[in-house]
């Protein structure tokens, strides 16, 4: 099993541009079965979404993606969770894209640098 929590806020980036959406891209990299992934957000006032899938490996041995748009981010810190099913290690690649209010991509943040942010 895997689960990543990150607390996101319009301030992520340190830019002057503030973080209104984000787009969370999975692709998994594992066996041929598979696995299922949730990925959900929470604030103080409640659960904000939920996305439950089943994610595998594209035929001949691509990996399978999925990508979640427009993820509302606030001024107020929330907490981003993934969390898959899958025992193998290394079974997801992700990524974060952090846009603007219009749209405009700030920043794009790897596993490998969500996990030096948690550092």
């Amino acid at each position: 099993m895997a689960v990543y929590l990150l607390e996101i806020h319009e301030n992520l980036l340190q830019t002057f541009v503030p973080v209104k959406y984000m787009d969370v891209e999975l692709a998994y990299v594992g066996g041929e079965e598979g696995t299922d992934v949730f990925v959900g957000g929470a604030s103080s006032q409640g659960e904000l979404y939920r996305h439950l899938f089943h994610i595998r490996s594209s035929p001949g041995g691509a990996s399978g993606n999925h990508v979640i748009h427009n993820l509302d981010v606030s001024a107020e810190s929330n907490e981003l969770r993934i969390i898959s099913n899958s025992s193998s290690p290394h079974h997801l690649v992700i990524r974060l894209y952090c846009r603007s209010i219009d749209g405009q991509t700030l920043g794009i943040l790897s596993e490998y640098q969500m996990m030096k942010l948690a550092d």
